[in-house]
């Protein structure tokens, strides 16, 4: 395997032959660099409790993060080497309370394994407030459909309030790349619901903020 340099650790990281959202490799920590849309990663030590969000809201991430845990401890175990553990956020956990979390454990300066979920940024209590904070147009299009094609339903002005029913929010990608917040309910007498485009893409302008600056 090129890029490895414990054969044991290599082997067993082989053998377990996971899929979906753990990525298990022992490569260079090239993920130490910046990418678009993500925080940069942090070192989780022992004085980090509790962390700045909250994660495994489904039975399958919360079962897909042990698996990720017992994963990291046996090949630390089978390598007889210390290993560090991380965490990284996505752009939105903190401009709109939900978005990703990336965690990764590593050998020295090669990661071992990765798991990536839904994360809620603590202190954040539902329902919760967003506002539209656009950077052009002055204000957001609500779509029928997560589509820039579909019937537009109404127009958000920059600065209304939008309140989501619950944590974490519904964020789903398109086959652009652009990131859509399902939308549903607002303040006031009218309701609303349908979806508004978060970004055009990961690491673009987010175009919602929190209400609650102090978050």
């Amino acid at each position: 395997m090129q890029n490895c340099r414990f054969n044991i650790s290599c082997q067993f990281l082989y053998s377990l032959g996971f899929t979906g959202s753990l990525l298990l490799t022992m490569v260079p920590n090239v993920m130490a660099q910046s990418q678009p849309g993500w925080q940069d990663w942090h070192k989780i030590t022992g004085s980090d409790q509790p962390l700045p969000y909250s994660s495994g809201f489904s039975n399958l991430e919360l079962g897909g993060y042990l698996e990720y845990q017992d994963i990291c401890a046996q090949a630390a175990s089978a390598a007889q080497e210390p290993f560090t553990y991380w965490y990284r956020l996505s752009d939105l956990v903190l401009a709109i309370g939900t978005g990703e979390v990336e965690n990764k454990c590593q050998m020295g300066d090669e990661v071992v394994a990765t798991y990536r979920s839904t994360a809620v940024l603590m202190g954040i209590d539902e329902p919760y407030c967003l506002r539209v904070n656009t950077d052009v147009g002055g204000g957001l299009r609500v779509r029928d459909k997560r589509s820039i094609a579909s019937r537009q339903i109404d127009f958000l002005p920059n600065g209304t309030e939008v309140f989501s029913l619950s944590l974490p929010a519904l964020i789903m990608t398109d086959e652009t790349g652009r990131q859509w917040l399902s939308m549903e309910q607002r303040s006031g007498e009218r309701q609303l619901e349908g979806w508004a485009s978060v970004s055009s893409g990961a690491g673009e302008y987010v175009n919602f903020r929190l209400c609650d600056p102090d978050v």
